[in-house]
């Protein structure tokens, strides 16, 4: 029973760092996403920008 209870507490331990590993990357895959939407936004915003100057135009 000696034998047990390290076993126990060091697979509870192991298995606190891929929560804490899937926690970080989850932050940096949140900024991936932000950073995709922003780039989208800016993408969409000149597409309309150019087809209201086009518009403006004629």
């Amino acid at each position: 029973m000696e034998d047990r209870a390290p076993v126990v507490s060091s697979s509870g331990s192991q298995q606190s760092y891929p929560q804490q590993a899937a926690t970080k990357h989850c932050e940096g895959r949140g900024a991936w996403v932000l950073t995709a939407y922003g780039i989208s936004g800016l993408a969409l915003f000149g597409l309309l920008a150019y087809f209201f100057s086009d518009f403006i135009a004629h």
